[in-house]
């Protein structure tokens, strides 16, 4: 049961203020095939979760733009990768504007775990998370009430092999309690071996940790960092107005 906003207020109240914001979001393409991905040198974020897990959702609310990402009705219906350009403002201005891409891919996990992420992981995905050189990371989506799943883990061992960095963001943060919220990180990183500040807690319905902190900053921090690293040297994470978006809302993801 969805707890109430006040728990979530108490939360975010204790975080730092968020450093960098979208400040322009819009849909670029869909790729049903790697040679189909978007030339140029900027640098792309992918992000990957389970069918059910809120990712359209959570790009809405991080963009401030509600009808960027429409929400499909059919969990784990699209097969493509969908490309869409952001642009973050730090603190005050003082260091310049961060363009990058938003790169989501297919959901996995919806029916039968291993066939689904079969399909969704399947040669084109892999080559792009092994290949692509503009790849600064990957965003894991992990719904909060319910933890990792099979699939969760196996795609979370492909980026220990390939030494790819990645956050894993709890999704639907909201329908915990404040103290469960705070338990959170801990207890994902003792289930998924990685660094408690690996785990962002977030949710689309509040904002946290996307356009209201949560303990330690928020998404845009995160992407800002990643997109900064170089693709070779960037290490695996051990820390992790005219804010108007723009842009018509394309895919059904």
């Amino acid at each position: 049961m969805a707890k109430g906003s006040s728990e979530a207020k108490g939360s975010q109240a204790k975080g730092r203020a968020l450093r960098w914001q979208v400040v322009s979001a819009t849909f670029e393409r869909s790729a049903p095939r790697l040679a189909d991905c978007p030339e140029g040198d900027l640098p792309e974020i992918a992000v990957a979760g389970r069918s059910n897990v809120g990712k359209s959702s959570l790009l809405n609310t991080f963009t401030r733009h509600t009808g960027l990402a429409r929400v499909s009705r059919t969990p784990g219906r699209t097969q493509l990768l969908n490309f869409f350009h952001l642009r973050l403002r730090g603190p005050s201005g003082s260091v310049p504007d961060q363009a990058l891409r938003w790169v989501d891919l297919p959901g996995y996990g919806f029916a039968r775990a291993r066939r689904d992420v079969r399909e969704a992981f399947g040669p084109m995905i892999e080559s792009y998370l092994r290949e692509r050189e503009a790849l600064r990371g990957l965003l894991v989506l992990i719904d909060a009430r319910h933890g990792p799943k099979d699939s969760d883990f196996e795609l979370l061992e492909f980026c220990a092999a390939t030494e790819l960095p990645c956050l894993v963001c709890a999704t639907k943060c909201d329908k915990l309690g404040a103290s469960e919220r705070g338990l959170l990180p801990g207890r994902f990183a003792e289930a998924l071996q990685i660094d408690p500040r690996d785990v962002l807690l977030t949710s689309a319905s509040s904002g946290l940790g996307l356009t209201q902190p949560d303990r330690r900053g928020g998404l845009g921090d995160e992407l800002a960092r990643l997109a900064r690293e170089s693709a070779k040297d960037s290490a695996p994470i051990t820390r992790v107005p005219e804010s108007t978006t723009q842009g018509a809302g394309e895919p059904e993801l």
